[in-house]
């Protein structure tokens, strides 16, 4: 609740290993208010977040969030343009060594997660020289460095082209298959019908239906076409 508004009304759900679950709903719905709740940006008025049967003190913000494993990222990119790409996959977790920056380890770290989304970009690149399919990599690559075990992504294919987009369901089989949990919201149907497991429909602060997801299949035969 914000104040005498209340946004989410017992909204509450558990999450698998290794599953791709779309989040659906208008706006205003309440999506964004419980991605944020989950991954710590918020605080919830009552209700807890529980991680492998042990709840979440309160108070702990997203780094809490982050070390059980939980990232969001944000439809519009948190980058810090005039930093390296290694500079913001470890803004705030860096690696040191005694009392110094361990440049070294983080700079290896940095390589092995852009590997790992298939950007082929060195770890000293500044951000701001990056087009935007790259910054959405350097974002998931920062989630990985991070242990992600959740990964919530807010419209991620909005300013992606379709090639880009391709390459993106790719990252996401690949991430599924290691066990990695996605929440993905999108108002584009036909991607969640394609991307998810399940969907989990959300209207006015309500979850109103959780079920698989239904895949539409063609039954025309394409050799009886009488042109």
């Amino acid at each position: 609740a914000f104040g005498p508004v209340q946004v989410l009304h017992g909204v509450g759900f558990a999450l698998q290993p290794g599953r791709v679950v779309g989040l659906l709903g208008e706006n205003g719905a309440g999506k964004s208010t419980l991605m944020k709740i989950l991954a710590g940006y918020e605080s919830p008025t009552s209700g807890e977040v529980v991680v492998d049967g042990v709840v979440r003190a309160p108070g702990g913000g997203s780094r809490a969030a982050e070390a059980q494993g939980i990232v969001l990222i944000h439809q519009e990119f948190n980058l810090a343009d005039d930093l390296t790409i290694a500079q913001n996959i470890f803004l705030g977790h860096e690696i040191r060594k005694g009392l110094f920056l361990d440049d070294k380890a983080m700079r290896e770290k940095t390589r092995a997660a852009l590997a790992q989304v298939g950007l082929a970009r060195d770890p000293y690149t500044r951000v701001r020289s990056l087009i935007v399919a790259e910054k959405q990599l350097v974002e998931i690559a920062r989630a990985l460095a991070r242990n992600a075990r959740l990964l919530i992504m807010d419209e991620p294919t909005a300013t992606l082209t379709p090639g880009e987009t391709e390459r993106l369901f790719a990252l996401m089989a690949e991430l599924k298959a290691a066990g990695v949990t996605i929440i993905y919201i999108s108002h584009k149907l036909d991607e969640v019908e394609r991307t998810t497991d399940e969907v989990i429909v959300m209207r006015d602060g309500l979850l109103v239906a959780r079920e698989p997801t239904r895949r539409r299949v063609c039954t025309e035969n394409p050799h009886n076409s009488t042109g």
